[in-house]
């Protein structure tokens, strides 16, 4: 698969070199997730989002189960930093000289490359239809003069992973019962591993789990019992930020698919202004 995306990736800035684009070019690649480290499931007929009779994922026919996030705890679908730190790089022509080759350690989310390329592109990334609607405002921030190299102060310093799991600075917070709480070794999946996978482990932070991910990567120790002070705090923080989260029942719109289909030539689009 590694030798696939890397011939994809040689195709396409030869495609743009040739078209005489790359200079203009600022490419992103970033990963979404961890790997899955979990065991390989039976398929059950348990409708899923995606794909008619098909649950478990996709564990169950692509084996999926074969990731190592090692030194990392977790991995995919999971809070930890083997779920949520992955690997990001940019390239391109675009890029200034005194930033390639480096490396960037600040805190980055997926969700901060929309502001990023809205201000590139000189476009306003307030959403006014959401505001309008009652919706909380666009979590992302323009990256852009940090990665850059124009500011060295990272802009973000905080973000909410989900309703049980909360960065900020050097610190995460989990609530309740943790999954693939595990940690693989740097041989991983092996012969021992069949049965033991990383992804059946669980971790209890019903009363609060505390990390410090910058100096415990790993997260090797639950610190919570050391600064109940600042277990307080981001819970707080945490509260606050969970009201934000837009709620969804789970029901599907009969007119989704049709409407999808129909409304853009063929492509899947929205159904709902």
């Amino acid at each position: 698969m590694v030798k696939v995306l890397d011939d994809q990736i040689k195709w396409l800035t030869s495609a743009f070199k040739d078209a005489g684009l790359w200079d203009d070019t600022l490419m992103v690649l970033s990963s979404d997730n961890g790997g899955f480290v979990g065991g390989v499931a039976e398929c059950d007929e348990i409708e899923a989002s995606w794909m008619p009779k098909v649950g478990n994922g996709t564990s169950c026919f692509n084996l999926e189960s074969g990731a190592n996030n090692y030194p990392l705890r977790g991995g995919k679908y999971s809070s930890f930093e083997g779920g949520i730190r992955v690997n990001a790089f940019l390239s391109g022509g675009y890029l200034p000289e005194t930033v390639r080759g480096t490396q960037q350690e600040n805190m980055v989310t997926i969700s901060d490359w929309y502001a990023t390329f809205c201000a590139l592109a000189g476009v306003d990334p307030f959403d006014s239809k959401a505001a309008k609607a009652g919706l909380p405002p666009v979590d992302s921030i323009n990256l852009w003069p940090l990665l850059s190299g124009s500011n060295s102060t990272a802009p973000r310093a905080e973000y909410l992973v989900n309703a049980n799991a909360l960065v900020k600075d050097n610190w995460k917070l989990l609530k309740g019962r943790q999954v693939n709480s595990g940690w693989s070794g740097p041989r991983y999946p092996n012969i021992t591993s069949a049965g033991n996978e990383v992804g059946h482990v669980q971790l209890d932070c019903s009363g609060g789990c505390l990390f410090d991910v910058a100096n415990d990567p790993s997260e090797y120790e639950n610190v919570a019992s050391k600064h109940p002070e600042i277990v307080a705090q981001l819970e707080a923080r945490l509260e606050e930020l969970s009201a934000t989260i837009i709620k969804k029942d789970g029901t599907k719109d009969p007119l989704c698919d049709e409407t999808a289909r129909t409304k853009w030539g063929g492509f899947l689009g929205p159904w709902i202004e």
